[in-house]
């Protein structure tokens, strides 16, 4: 009698081991189910609302600035041709004239490169700050529309449908809300 009430034990053991397996299983995946993932394009955000539109005057305030230092050091650099390229030069006069050019030329490069690298830092910080004062926006629009993941990085998901998951338009309009 002994070796059934054993085999009877494991047998509703294992019964009981395998249907809490499966509640753990099936229980996640319908709460996932009424739960919803909505999308937010950080860029139109930034086109489509007064705090981007701002952020994007003061962008192009200096990258105009950015601009107006380049040409300079291209006007100087065109006057250091011009120079070097004189006829009426002495031999040791032209060569310290060209080295200047090379000089200047090389400067000028950098200038144009350091110009590129902190533009493209500006714009980021833009993005940046006009998202996070989005933040707010998100987790209530998240809270109240029973969303568990709100996207804002197009490039971290493959495909979106943005047909039924598109907030950014309602995030937009909310942000301008606010910002009054």
């Amino acid at each position: 009698m002994y070796p059934n009430r054993m085999s009877h034990f494991y047998a509703l053991r294992r019964t009981l081991g395998i249907c809490a397996l499966a509640a753990l299983l099936f229980a996640p995946a319908q709460a996932f189910a009424q739960q919803k993932i909505g999308f937010v394009n950080p860029q139109r955000v930034v086109n489509e609302t007064r705090l981007g539109q701002m952020a994007k005057a003061d962008l192009a305030r200096y990258v105009a600035e950015k601009d107006r230092l380049a040409k300079e050091s291209a006007s100087q650099l065109a006057v250091l041709r011009k120079e070097s390229e004189a006829t009426a030069l002495s031999a040791a006069e032209r060569a310290r004239r060209e080295e200047a050019y090379r000089r200047k030329s090389r400067l000028h490069e950098t200038l144009l490169q350091e110009n590129a690298r902190d533009i493209k830092a500006e714009e980021a910080k833009l993005l940046q700050y006009v998202m996070r004062r989005a933040d707010a926006v998100l987790e209530d629009i998240g809270k109240k529309g029973g969303y568990a993941i709100i996207i804002t990085d197009p490039a971290a998901v493959g495909y979106v449908d943005k047909a039924n998951t598109d907030l950014t338009e309602r995030v937009a309009r909310e942000l301008d809300a606010r910002g009054k």
